[in-house]
């Protein structure tokens, strides 16, 4: 399911002193089964962006398509958003219910699913996030934030949508709940859906993502394959973006004449290269 944007801008506050252009004359295409990383400065527009992809906000001027129907003009708006799921950087915004399950439970009960059909999409949503049944009962209030977290998530995952847009996931965990996070982000992109994730951390980009799109100051500056975007180093720089540490730490050895390659973005892929220098010597 494709999922495209066309001249897509954004003002806030039109007709007032106030009035900025969030987001200005994108245009772009999400395909079926990528992993898409959006990074940019603190207001750059990121987080307005991604929510133009499920209708939260409607554009000042362009058009969202899904599946190439223009969601904002769709008679089913409904339908066409939840095929699009969204889960916020703070998930306090999308609990609500008395307990785990059933704010698990109150997407797809709104689908028109039988009791057994909402109680399985519930159940295998809390499984895909790891959260075992001891806490299903719990309020989701009293959770931590790594738990509170996978609630969003599953939250979204039980309405069955085909593309997954997160806004910084793991923000504010620690560096285990920030692992297990992206493990399950990666897993439910692995079983086939499309994954969109905002995020600060050009280190998780670089391990996760296959395409990056860089947005400064509501414009989609740079947008492509992980190695292409991080070669431009110095444009990213001056945005206020720092090349992931082990891309930075890379061309730091290559100035003291290690003659690796370039395309190196990870820790894995270093270590890798490193001991490949270190045999053939």
């Amino acid at each position: 399911m494709p999922l495209s944007v066309k001249n897509l801008t954004y003002v806030y506050n039109p007709g007032t002193p106030f009035e900025s252009k969030a987001l200005n004359d994108i245009t772009l295409t999400i395909e079926d089964g990528e992993f898409v990383g959006i990074i940019g400065h603190t207001g750059s527009g990121k987080s307005t962006f991604i929510q133009h992809l499920n209708a939260l906000i409607k554009p000042t001027s362009g058009s969202v398509y899904v599946d190439g129907e223009d969601i904002n003009e769709s008679k089913n708006k409904a339908a066409l958003r939840r095929r699009v799921g969204l889960v916020f950087q703070y998930p306090e915004y999308q609990l609500f219910e008395e307990t785990v399950f059933k704010d698990v439970c109150f997407g797809p009960s709104n689908l028109g699913l039988s009791a057994d059909e909402v109680k399985t999409s519930a159940e295998r949503a809390l499984e895909t996030v790891g959260l075992k049944s001891d806490v299903w009962e719990q309020s989701p209030f009293e959770l931590s934030g790594g738990q509170k977290r996978r609630v969003a998530i599953a939250g979204v995952l039980a309405m069955h949508p085909e593309v997954l847009i997160l806004d910084e996931p793991a923000a504010g965990l620690d560096p285990v709940g920030r692992s297990e996070i992206l493990g399950i982000v990666k897993r439910i992109h692995d079983g086939g859906t499309t994954v969109i994730m905002v995020s600060h951390s050009m280190d998780d980009v670089a391990r996760l993502c296959s395409r990056v799109i860089v947005l400064e100051k509501g414009s989609a500056v740079l947008d492509g394959p992980i190695r292409e975007v991080f070669r431009h180093a110095d444009a990213l720089q001056k945005m206020g973006l720092r090349l992931p540490q082990a891309a930075a730490l890379t061309r730091a050895l290559n100035e003291k004449g290690f003659d690796l390659p370039d395309e190196i973005f990870t820790v894995e892929a270093l270590s890798k290269a490193l001991l490949q220098k270190l045999l053939t010597r």
